[in-house]
């Protein structure tokens, strides 16, 4: 800002300044020593920020950037490479390499519209216009697809919908246990997550004081509670597999003639109904409008590249496609998620069609959620979760080889995911032979086992860094698929726990209606988070004091503006488009079209 005030046609540069070796230095030496602990911040790397009329030589303002003057032009680089460098000199006696990671002039604030951006913004009036037209004028029930097409933009009995809690009778009595409860759970662990996502972010940003940081990184207990942060996603993975079973063998009781490719694709597009209004919304706004959000020093550290690989997210293979560049990071999952819906949608008609093969499609399940991670532990020469790196954490974990071929893959995923199913299976028998009673005593004894043997493997996490192991190694392997799978079963057992478990203050609480609500809201804040926070971040003055109130501060604003804007998408895209959509693919839309816009005939 003090830049931009000084000089109208000003341009201010951030450059990254890599300190070559100096062993006569004792400076040198102590960086390097600092920097070669991975949980440390790599001391060696500098980046500075330059307004660059105040480094330019007398006779030097033809550098100033211009129609002819590019970032690439080698006496910019050469420029700026000597303002550090006379500073770093200076300051420490030390030299360094510099690139050039971002530049910023009076030009990036006074572009025109892209066509891109001005699709987005027509598209977004006309979303208002609808939903005007259909809020505060009435729609005639008239039946016709233009009724059809409005009335679900209707704001006013989008929000009813939303706030108005049912309580299913399916999920207490044909079920045997109420199922209102892993709504609760999930509105839970979409807070937590929110508040994980909200927060790691400070480690990018230009810091005071990174010690501070550093000493949290380098604690005895971090281990164990990033382990926290690694597998809360597992959560969801394992609630959707139990839900999906449940939601099938319900749908086969009331209509069992129907399990074939028709009722498999019918299941797929819903599905899409569901994920694709939302999801596209936010795509198109990234590729598009996301930009003009952040043109502040220190944007490049929230690139995004939905303007390139949007198709990856919409054909949901962003999850191994593209996760160097990835388009709405956080996106991956929903990739994951769809592949495994598919996959789980595909073993359960192949058990309902041949019932002697459950218990040989179980056993294959637990065989792949064992094996599939140890063997992709081993082979790819990894460790045994995905720990914490400082140098990858400052790149998003575009560069670590346990997010790239480890965490995101369906095939590693998929044993959480089966848990969950196999969870669903117990619920569906237990409640079908009435064994309720037998189970609230049984799944209570094993959650105990379960939980000392989570604890276990977790704690196990702290003394993992002191062990110096070459990999492969089939230690890691195997510790590693033993703790994704505990991860899995722990999640399965809690879900049946809280099933069968008798009307308690804990039931009571997860079944509240404002958890209820805040997990319909689910979807569109994870959806929408992504652009909230990098907005945020992108636009926090540098550099940023870490410390608990900071951190607070940032993060609770950041929830609040997620959640309204996930309420707003919610129910003027996600919620109306979704219903339109699932009419379409249910043929329950009328194309007739009212009286008063049909053409009148001569």
């Amino acid at each position: 800002d003090e830049c931009r005030a000084a000089n109208p046609n000003f341009q201010y540069c951030v450059v990254q300044a890599v300190i070559q070796p100096d062993e006569s230095s004792d400076i040198w030496r102590n960086i390097s020593i600092i920097s070669s602990d991975s949980r440390n911040f790599p001391r060696d790397h500098l980046e500075r920020g330059i307004c660059l009329h105040e480094c330019l030589p007398p006779a030097g303002e033809d550098l100033l950037l211009g129609p002819n003057i590019s970032r690439d032009d080698q006496r910019l680089a050469h420029q700026l490479d000597r303002c550090v460098n006379k500073a770093l000199r200076r300051s420490h006696d030390l030299y360094a390499s510099t690139s050039i990671l971002h530049c910023l002039s009076e030009e990036d604030f006074g572009r025109p519209l892209s066509t891109g951006e001005l699709a987005f913004l027509a598209l977004v009036t006309v979303l208002v216009l609808v939903i005007g037209r259909a809020t505060l004028w009435e729609v005639p029930k008239t039946g016709t697809v233009y009724h059809s097409l409005i009335a679900p933009f209707c704001l006013s009995r989008n929000v009813n919908q939303l706030l108005t809690v049912v309580t299913t009778p399916n999920d207490s009595t044909s079920a045997g246990g109420s199922l209102e409860c892993l709504e609760g759970l999930r509105a839970i662990f979409m807070l937590i997550i929110l508040v994980v996502h909200s927060s790691l972010p400070i480690i990018r940003m230009p810091l005071k004081n990174p010690d501070e940081m550093e000493l949290q990184t380098n604690s005895f207990i971090f281990p164990f509670a990033n382990s926290g942060n690694t597998h809360m996603i597992t959560f969801f993975f394992a609630i959707g597999g139990m839900v999906q079973v449940v939601s099938f063998l319900n749908s086969m009781q009331r209509l069992p003639e129907q399990a074939g490719v028709g009722f498999f694709l019918r299941k797929v597009l819903h599905r899409l109904a569901r994920l694709l209004p939302a999801y596209l919304f936010m795509i198109f706004y990234q590729a598009t409008l996301f930009p003009r959000t952040k043109p502040t020093p220190i944007a490049h550290k929230f690139t995004d590249y939905c303007d390139r690989h949007w198709w990856s997210n919409v054909a949901f293979i962003n999850n191994f496609v593209h996760l160097d560049e990835p388009c709405l990071k956080f996106g991956w999952y929903l990739g994951a998620d769809f592949q495994l819906f598919l996959i789980g949608l595909a073993i359960m008609m192949f058990m309902w069609r041949f019932p002697r093969a459950k218990s040989i499609c179980v056993g294959l399940m637990v065989s792949v959620a064992l094996v599939v991670p140890a063997y992709v532990i081993y082979t790819e020469k990894l460790d045994a979760t995905m720990g914490f790196h400082m140098r990858h954490a400052l790149t998003e974990l575009r560069t670590y080889n346990e997010f790239l071929k480890y965490y995101t893959l369906t095939s590693v995923n998929a044993g959480t995911y089966f848990f969950g199913m196999i969870a669903g299976l117990l619920y569906h028998h237990i409640s079908k032979h009435n064994l309720q009673a037998s189970a609230r005593h049984y799944t209570s004894k094993l959650f105990r086992v379960v939980f000392l043997a989570f604890l276990s493997l977790n704690g196990f996490l702290t003394l993992l860094p002191s062990l110096s192991l070459t990999k492969p190694s089939l230690f890691l392997a195997i510790f590693g698929s033993a703790l994704r799978a505990i991860w899995g079963i722990a999640h399965a057992t809690l879900f049946l726990l809280f099933v069968f478990k008798a009307k308690s203050i804990a039931v009571g609480f997860l079944e509240h209606p404002i958890l209820r609500v805040l997990a319909r809201l689910s979807y569109s804040v994870y959806v929408v988070q992504y652009s909230v926070i990098y907005m945020i971040y992108s636009n926090l003055s540098v550099p940023f004091t870490y410390g608990a109130f900071n951190s607070a501060f940032v993060t609770s604003a950041i929830m609040f503006i997620t959640f309204i804007s996930g309420l707003l998408l919610h129910v003027a895209v996600e919620q109306p488009c979704g219903s339109i959509l699932k009419q379409i693919i249910d043929g329950k839309l009328s194309f007739s079209m009212p009286n008063s816009l049909r053409p009148k005939r001569s």
